[in-house]
């Protein structure tokens, strides 16, 4: 408006000066067309990405050349605006996901309140991840490597390990390896020339699953096996791998069932109500201490008691097991405990050593939490008509995977966040990430090219990105002013609350000097922009009367003591 108005002045000055030579009138125009003052918005097209900045692709690969870039497009477009000018350029950026690669360490394990270097499950990981990565956003990755309780590994050897183990030790044991191959078991009876002694099945077990299984240091393994000592039987033998081969540890292992989590609920009711109430419920033990629901280790030793000696009856001093239960401690998670029978009663085997793995996975921010990410099956390819477990053309896995989601979440509600992790083979195959959200009835892919905006202000000489928030007073606002300030200043905010503006006629009661405008607009920023960062600045523009109604702009900046300023 204010271009349109000066132009049409120097028109109005050609028609009455027509004896003017032409081209001064021109330089005239020229003159008032340069350095005009101007704010508006601009979006970026394919040409000025590919043609006028020279770039492969329509968009950006990063928000810095993004700065770096666009003023340049801003001064071939606009050479008239100068100083004090603003555009609001809306562009495209490549942004594709990420994986954050991070390693949990000794201190990080400490900093979460754990006493040992390990995570029990899933709940101390998603713990962790909220208090490392406070300010993830929707579909941030994290690649997490990570010390944790190794889950036992079951393991039942067949017929066919039973002829391998025959090929390996027949040198060794040529009697005893040649009846486990023909009978398909141990022969456990001492006097028998075929006798497989505990320290040889071992031996045994080290050959098959060195076959079978790539090792991973502390994994543990329950190996089952038939045998023969008189009549047909099955025994089982704990392993662990150390690195460089299988080692016998632990005891009989032993995973509490909701059954066992009901009874210690009726068999504690009386004792402990509401924590006995709470295990049956939910089935696991709440172990925050602030909890009234809390289960202390004694506690927990009297309910293992109750499990072990009903679902092990003929147990023997020195007998050793290992329980796997549910805990609750802001998410659930499971832990195990090692028990060994003494005197009639199970108490913590002091001498067993806790089982770790090293793991490594990735973990996707998506609805305001942790997760493991949506990972496909090969049934899961398979329902999606394709005739390998992988994609090979993005646009079809996109397109499938959309689908495919509105079948596995058919009562997903708007703005549910779905992180997707796939087969993709292009020579290879990788593992892929992709995220969907529930918008309008669907899942939509977000892609990979997203569109930002940025500011850029002229500061006479060139354009420079700027953080300017323009900031327009509403009836709340002065509300907000008038609680702050009515006591410093009753007749100005009683006028302001009155009358929704700034009375600036000086020499009124009611009058608003600048260096109270100043301080009213600090108590708005401070409410509105608790957390601005320095140098974030703002254009606040507000209602006054000064004979008549307008309004007025006041520029301030944050300064590194956290203070708004003028911004001059």
């Amino acid at each position: 408006m204010k271009n349109t108005l000066y132009i049409l002045l120097l028109f109005i000055g050609i028609a009455i000066t027509g004896c003017e030579p032409m081209e001064e009138i021109h330089n005239d125009i020229d003159e008032g067309l340069e350095n005009v003052e101007g704010s508006l918005d601009y979006t970026l097209v394919e040409e000025d990405y590919t043609e006028n900045l020279g770039l492969s692709f329509p968009n950006f690969s990063s928000e810095d050349e993004a700065r770096e870039l666009i003023p340049v497009l801003l001064s071939d477009l606009y050479p008239a605006l100068g100083q004090n000018s603003s555009v609001n350029a809306t562009f495209n950026i490549y942004d594709p996901i990420v994986v954050e690669e991070y390693m949990v360490t000794a201190a990080d394990y400490e900093a979460i309140g754990l006493s040992e270097n390990y995570f029990s499950g899933l709940g101390d990981v998603m713990d962790f991840l909220a208090y490392q990565f406070p300010q993830a956003e929707e579909g941030d990755y994290v690649e997490l490597t990570y010390n944790t309780l190794a889950d036992e590994v079951a393991y039942m050897l067949t017929d066919t390990d039973f002829s391998l183990i025959e090929e390996e030790l027949a040198d060794e044991y040529p009697l005893p390896a040649a009846s486990a191959s023909e009978y398909g078991n141990f022969e456990r009876r001492e006097s028998n020339d075929a006798y497989w002694s505990n320290e040889m099945i071992l031996e045994a077990v080290n050959v098959v699953l060195s076959e079978n299984i790539d090792g991973i240091e502390g994994q543990k393994y329950n190996v089952s096996y038939e045998i023969y000592n008189g009549e047909s039987g099955t025994q089982s033998m704990t392993v662990q791998f150390n690195g460089n081969m299988y080692v016998a540890v632990g005891g009989t292992p032993y995973e509490l069932t909701t059954d066992d989590y009901d009874f210690v609920g009726a068999e504690l009711l009386e004792e402990y109500p509401g924590p006995a109430a709470n295990a049956a419920q939910y089935h696991s033990f709440d172990v925050n201490e602030d909890s009234d629901n809390y289960w202390s280790m004694d506690m927990l030793l009297e309910a293992f008691n109750l499990v072990l000696n009903e679902n092990y009856p003929d147990a023997a001093d020195g007998d050793k097991f290992e329980v796997s239960y549910d805990v609750y401690s802001g998410g659930v998670s499971t832990r195990v405990q090692a028990l060994v029978l003494e005197n009639g009663t199970y108490i913590v085997d002091e001498e067993a050593a806790v089982s770790t793995i090293e793991a490594t996975n990735v973990f996707a921010y998506t609805n305001g939490s942790w997760n493991t990410p949506l990972t496909l099956e090969e049934e899961d390819y398979t329902a999606m008509g394709q005739s390998y477990p992988n994609f090979d053309d993005e646009d079809e896995a996109i397109y499938k995977l959309s689908i495919f989601l509105e079948n596995q979440f058919p009562y997903a509600q708007e703005g549910d966040f779905v992180a997707v992790a796939y087969n993709f083979y292009s020579g290879e195959t990788t593992t892929e990430y992709a995220n969907f959200v529930f918008e309008d009835g669907e899942f939509n892919y977000i892609p990979s090219v997203v569109e930002r905006s940025l500011q850029f202000g002229n500061d006479g000489t060139e354009w420079v990105p700027d953080n300017t928030i323009r900031y327009s007073l509403s009836g709340s606002d002065y509300a907000t002013i008038a609680s702050a300030l009515a006591d410093e200043y009753p007749a100005p905010v009683e006028s302001m609350g009155n009358y929704s503006n700034f009375d600036r006629r000086e020499g009124n009661a009611a009058y608003w000097s600048d260096e109270m405008l100043l301080e009213a607009m600090r108590v708005l920023l401070n409410d509105i922009a608790p957390n601005a960062e320095v140098g974030q600045q703002y254009v606040m523009t507000f209602d006054i009367y000064n004979g008549t109604n307008t309004t007025e702009s006041l520029s301030l900046i944050k300064n590194e003591a956290g203070v708004w300023v003028i911004n001059e």
